[in-house]
């Protein structure tokens, strides 16, 4: 056997090796949001805004307790338990990255399905599709920013992808 045969062939284990890890990492990560829970509620206070005709002390009837509960105050207190709860003050990048490791699992080939529900002007577009670019964006346009990232890299190892 020749060096290069030799150098080819542990080249070639060495890429096995590394798919394997691939497989294992997709399948801890997916195991791992099993165990958190296959259903998930995240809650999201939207703050006042200019056009809601309230004043600078006005206090919202819904208001988060900490990262996992909102008061419900009108006259008496009825608490709500969710996995997650943003405070107003919360942007959009803080949400993304909660909810980033379900767009990881969908491109590790599992089936997410991620819904905003709530009354009209509660915030459900802001939170999923944003405003203009930077910051402000939204969920929509952050997961496919990352769908991209992971085709890059992907690409970079070889493998060909085209989107529609």
């Amino acid at each position: 056997m020749s060096l290069g045969q030799a150098t080819a062939e542990q080249v070639a284990a060495l890429e096995a090796q590394i798919r394997e890890g691939q497989a294992e990492r997709r399948r801890m990560h997916n195991v791992i949001q099993e165990l958190r829970g296959n259903v998930r509620v995240f809650a999201r206070v939207r703050p006042f805004l200019p056009g809601d005709g309230v004043g600078g002390d006005a206090q919202p009837c819904i208001t988060p307790k900490n990262e996992t509960s909102l008061v419900l105050s009108k006259g008496d207190e009825y608490p709500f338990t969710f996995d997650r709860v943003f405070p107003p003050s919360v942007g959009q990048q803080s949400v993304f990255d909660e909810v980033s490791e379900f767009v990881q699992s969908a491109l590790d080939g599992y089936s997410v399905c991620l819904f905003s529900y709530g009354q009209t002007g509660s915030g459900k577009t802001h939170t999923m599709q944003g405003s203009g670019v930077g910051q402000m964006r939204g969920i929509i346009p952050r997961a496919i920013e990352q769908v991209g990232q992971y085709k890059a890299a992907l690409e970079q190892e070889g493998w060909r992808y085209s989107m529609q």
